[in-house]
């Protein structure tokens, strides 16, 4: 009897620390994934240019624009001084209910005047029910483009020249299949805990998110923060106007691309981006239109395709809770190394690989880096029972992608 109970108790204590063990060694498994991924990808090196003001004058920037954000003015006027500056042609799409908007935009031009000529300022009507706001202006402006790539770029984003020529560049001549690149999202110091929490989750999670094709074959889908296509490519696909009704226009782009054969080319230059989220619960809204954005990505996928994706983000995202839980229930040396493996992996090793892809990092957060590892099954689960986002001005009741309906504040179609 006291042999069973001492075999029982060993066998407690190696599942026990095999949970311990998960977070340190999928952390691990990832971020290796990542640096591969980095290792084999080709380094751009931007070509002598006679000059240098006309360096972009083949690229066409849309700019969706809507209120909302403090530092809006600021990022419009670095996108007009970066690009702008070097030749490319901006677009700023407003709504034409939106007059902060209007007024942010007067604000970059003013400071600027030398360069509004780059600018084409567009004001648009309100779309239907059922379409996709910000496609609905990308469609109305796609006409206006006459250089040979299109960058579409959210107003909160702040694209350094170096990451701009490197999508250029990994698009190629045209010749062949469609081609989309997007750069590596990573977020400034903004004002507000919501901010904060925001900035440290996308920061530690990009590089292990975007880089690693995630299906264990292919990239299947785009950071829709910023991307770029050659509009002959984009047009061969009848741009935006079959997508219009679809809620995420970056999972429609990217399967739009992938349906006609082409590729997408995830590029580890990064975007810059500064969103300011005033509180916590901003901050939960963000994350829960995030989730179920991600939601709809994997219900788009095969069920082979589904598993893979439960397998290497799923696990992974659960793995510090199951390692914590284990180590709640049965504290043991053993499980304590292991926790604190898992816990230095995800901050130390995240952070090299943000530093050696963008260049810099934030400074150590353990503990906020922690507790947003922690929250974020939390998300994914109110995804799941909440079918309900606010997203700019508007709020949705969410079937799926190319369905979805307005609501209104009371919660009745709108």
């Amino acid at each position: 009897m006291a042999e069973g109970a001492t075999g029982m108790s060993v066998g407690v204590n190696l599942i026990a620390l095999a949970a311990c063990l998960s977070w340190p060694v999928l952390e691990l498994w990832r971020q290796l994934a990542a640096w591969r991924a980095l290792r084999a990808m080709p380094r751009s090196t931007s070509p002598a240019h006679a000059d240098d003001a006309q360096r972009f004058a083949h690229v066409d920037a849309l700019q969706p624009i809507r209120s909302g954000d403090p530092s809006l003015s600021e990022a419009l006027g670095a996108s007009l001084r970066t690009l702008g500056g070097r030749g490319a042609r901006l677009h700023w799409l407003i709504d034409e209910d939106d007059t902060a908007a209007a007024s942010a935009v007067r604000a970059a031009l003013r400071m600027q005047p030398a360069l509004a000529a780059q600018v084409a300022v567009s004001v648009h009507p309100p779309c239907l029910q059922g379409v996709n706001p910000k496609l609905f202006k990308l469609d109305r402006a796609l006409a206006q483009c006459r250089g040979d790539v299109v960058l579409v770029l959210d107003d909160d984003a702040r694209l350094p020249a170096a990451t701009l020529e490197a999508l250029t560049t990994a698009l190629g001549d045209g010749d062949g299949p469609p081609v989309i690149t997007t750069a590596l999202p990573i977020y400034l110091p903004a004002r507000g805990a919501g901010a904060r929490l925001l900035a440290r989750f996308v920061n530690d999670s990009a590089a292990v998110t975007y880089l690693p094709p995630r299906l264990g074959a292919r990239t299947p889908t785009i950071n829709g923060m910023c991307w770029a296509m050659r509009r002959d490519a984009l047009q061969a696909i009848d741009g935006f106007a079959p997508r219009l009704r679809h809620l995420t226009d970056d999972l429609a782009m990217a399967r739009a691309v992938l349906a006609a054969g082409g590729c997408i080319e995830q590029r580890s230059e990064p975007v810059w981006l500064r969103t300011d989220l005033p509180d916590v619960v901003a901050y939960v809204r963000q994350m829960h239109r995030w989730m179920l954005f991600a939601l709809l990505l994997v219900r788009s996928e095969p069920w082979p395709s589904r598993l893979r994706i439960a397998f290497g983000q799923g696990l992974p995202t659960c793995a510090p809770w199951l390692s914590l839980l284990a180590f709640a229930l049965l504290p043991t040396w053993p499980g304590a190394v292991a926790l604190s493996a898992g816990l230095l992996l995800h901050v130390v090793g995240r952070r090299a690989l943000q530093r050696a892809c963008a260049g810099a990092a934030a400074a150590m957060q353990p503990l906020t880096s922690l507790l947003v590892a922690l929250l974020l099954p939390l998300h994914l689960a109110q995804a799941l029972v909440d079918r309900r986002i606010r997203w700019r001005a508007h709020r949705y009741r969410v079937h799926a992608n190319d369905r979805f309906e307005d609501i209104d504040p009371a919660g009745k179609i709108g």
